[in-house]
């Protein structure tokens, strides 16, 4: 019971201070440790709760633009969704750095992130869901990723070093280039922006893959599994060591030939991947989908006065992904 208590009235800040956000255009940073809530405001208000936060720390950002800060330490951030009235978004290039002996994992979700995330040392097992990323890179200096983890993103650029290995699954990725040790995208549209060559040990699986240049397809170290691509060449999987059950088609397989849109029913119906469903970020078992995954706040409505008895009326609206 006390954690349903704590846990309501956590909700019930975070409404005031998101109306609060929307209505006086405040900045609001509000940091979780345990059953302790502290709030932080203005463009800062990021840096001033990460550097309050321990590992394992939750901090909630409302709407607008956050200046970034070097994140040293394994918390779970979470906007307001990339798709809000209002979205999150994170500006300026920032490095990550958390010590290699932390179990904490480290996460982001609903952000738009606006410039580079530098990796720095080894960071394990980080998640990145429902983010919108400007560029991912591993410093190729002495940095690794391991296990990074990607679930319905939209990632316009990333670089991997090193030892690095990464999953990328149900998302849009317009440039991509691998030097590490695998990277594995599934269910993703994969926009190879005529630099197909870099991806160097990558494994493509029930995925779209377009802007496969002529003269730069996929080397022998990547792998294709029930994919398409749209790029029409048909040249895409010719020098790939493993290519099976792999097709080509024309962009109009998309609806109304956008790679943002679903598939057109004839083309989910014909291109299915490894499971059954169709191929691309809206198939597969996570669907694209930028919902936030906690709950936000849709309507808030307090009443003006108390009632007779002292009690005050607070009708609240939440919504999250199914």
């Amino acid at each position: 019971m006390k954690k349903f208590f704590v846990y309501l009235m956590a909700v019930v800040t975070m409404a005031v201070c998101s109306v609060s956000a929307f209505a006086q255009n405040t900045l609001v940073a509000t940091l979780t440790h345990g059953d302790e809530i502290r709030m932080f405001y203005g463009t800062n208000a990021l840096q001033q709760a990460c550097s309050a936060a321990t590992h394992g720390d939750v901090i909630n950002l409302s709407g607008g633009k956050f200046q970034s800060t070097k994140i040293t330490k394994a918390v779970a951030v979470r906007g307001t969704g990339i798709h809000d009235a209002n979205p999150t978004y994170i500006v300026n290039d920032f490095e990550v750095e958390i010590p290699a002996n932390v179990t904490e994992k480290l996460s982001f979700e609903g952000c738009r992130i606006t410039n580079r995330i530098t990796i720095k040392g080894t960071l394990s097992n980080a998640y990145f869901l429902k983010n919108y990323l400007s560029w991912v890179y591993v410093s190729p200096s002495n940095a690794t990723m391991d296990n990074g983890m990607f679930v319905n993103c939209d990632i316009y650029q990333m670089n991997l070093y090193g030892q690095s290995t990464a999953q990328i699954i149900n998302s849009y990725v317009q440039q991509f280039s691998n030097s590490g040790k695998l990277a594995c995208f599934v269910n993703c549209v994969v926009n190879c922006s005529g630099y197909a060559r870099n991806c160097e040990r990558s494994q493509f699986v029930n995925c779209i893959l377009y802007n496969v240049d002529k003269y730069s397809t996929f080397p022998a170290t990547s792998t294709a599994m029930n994919c398409v691509d749209v790029s029409g060449y048909k040249n895409a999987f010719d020098n790939m060591s493993l290519k099976e059950n792999c097709s080509y088609a024309g962009m109009d397989i998309f609806q109304k030939s956008n790679v943002w849109k679903d598939l057109t029913d004839e083309a989910k119906a014909k291109y299915l991947g490894i499971d059954g469903t169709p191929v691309g970020k809206f198939g597969g078992m996570i669907p694209y989908n930028m919902t936030p995954s906690y709950p936000q706040i849709t309507k808030m409505n307090v009443a003006a006065k108390t009632t007779a008895d002292g009690k005050l009326s607070v009708e609240i609206g939440v919504s999250a992904a199914q």
